[in-house]
């Protein structure tokens, strides 16, 4: 299968030509999974592929002619200027103790806050970003997402919010899974409260989010997947969703299929990875799941890269783009700290 998706990616395409391949993919990919029903073509799938060289076309002499009558110039639309403040940089607090009584171990954490975060008494949407297996909560900021988010609110592209970089520890890197005590239970039940104890948050699931890398991204999408009511938007770069022990009802795989709640859980759900990386293969299988169900997603397929920082930190633009999407992007717009989370 992969080579036939590898032939129609690269014909009939010229330099920078990025193709949207919605229906014949959608099929395709659906045809890897026997159980799954004629699909229908709701996932929005880039593939993005190489560049191909091209033959430039004989240069042709104009002919003389009048001086044509100046065309109206459209003026473009201003971009939005940001706060003043927004203008400076933002603040990483380390919370370096933080006892898990249902890990038994420091899963220690750090939180970005924004440049107007003091100044402006707002509340701030945040995301939660898992890192990946053998890493640990600096992976997040060692790929550079406060710099793209901080050149993003510069640019009036994406508005402030707050990040949230758990370290998962030995819990996170084992198969354990609810009801068993498991990192899920760490993050919905521990972390989330302490952040919206001590810090402005914009408590409702359409301004929360959660994402991980490779082994994170299994955590990401096994947690937002039942827990639609707690997380808005979910995304997955590179991740591991082939984990073979974890049982149908928290595998993201399974939950694809099966899940009735999924359909209409209004899930905003971001894929990537890169074409020869292995993980690929399931997220290729999980997107063929939900398209077969008409369930929205959106699963980006780049040429190159590797399961690594380096690719990860290529793309972490987009990665903090598609978090804050939504979300308002001038200070004015966010509800005030004074009142209670709407």
């Amino acid at each position: 299968m992969t080579a036939i998706i590898h032939t129609m990616m690269i014909k009939h395409l010229t330099q920078t030509k990025v193709a949207f391949i919605f229906l014949a993919l959608c099929v395709l990919l659906a045809a890897c999974d026997p159980l799954a029903p004629f699909p229908t073509p709701t996932a929005a799938v880039l593939i993005v592929t190489p560049e191909d060289t091209a033959t430039l076309p004989p240069t042709i002499t104009p002919i003389p002619s009048d001086t044509p009558t100046p065309s109206p110039t459209d003026t473009p639309a201003p971009t939005p200027t940001p706060d003043p403040c927004l203008l400076e940089g933002g603040t990483v607090i380390p919370f370096d103790e933080f006892r898990s009584e249902i890990a038994g171990e420091n899963l220690r954490y750090r939180v970005y806050v924004p440049p107007c975060y003091l100044e402006s008494q707002k509340r701030y949407p945040y995301a939660v970003l898992l890192h990946g297996l053998r890493q640990d909560e600096n992976e997040w900021e060692t790929i550079g997402v406060i710099e793209a988010l901080e050149q993003g609110m510069r640019l009036g592209a994406i508005g402030p919010m707050i990040l949230v970089m758990p370290y998962t520890g030995q819990i996170g890197a084992a198969d354990r899974f609810f009801p068993d005590p498991s990192v899920e239970q760490v993050i919905l039940e521990e972390l989330l409260p302490a952040i919206e104890r001590d810090f402005c948050t914009w408590n409702d699931r359409e301004h929360r989010a959660i994402g991980g890398i490779s082994r994170g991204g299994f955590w990401a999408y096994s947690i937002a997947m039942r827990h639609p009511d707690i997380f808005g938007r979910v995304g997955g770069h590179s991740a591991e969703l082939n984990a073979e022990s974890a049982p149908n009802a928290v595998s993201p795989l399974a939950l694809a299929s099966n899940d009735a709640f999924l359909p209409n859980a209004d899930l905003s759900m971001y894929l990537d990875n890169a074409s020869a990386d292995p993980a690929g293969v399931s997220l290729e299988l999980f997107s063929s799941r939900l398209s077969a169900r008409g369930i929205p997603h959106d699963y980006t397929i780049y040429p190159t890269g590797g399961h690594d920082d380096d690719y990860w930190s290529s793309h972490v633009s987009e990665y903090i783009s598609f978090y804050g999407e939504d979300w308002p992007r001038r200070l004015e717009d966010l509800p005030s700290c004074l009142d209670p989370s709407p």
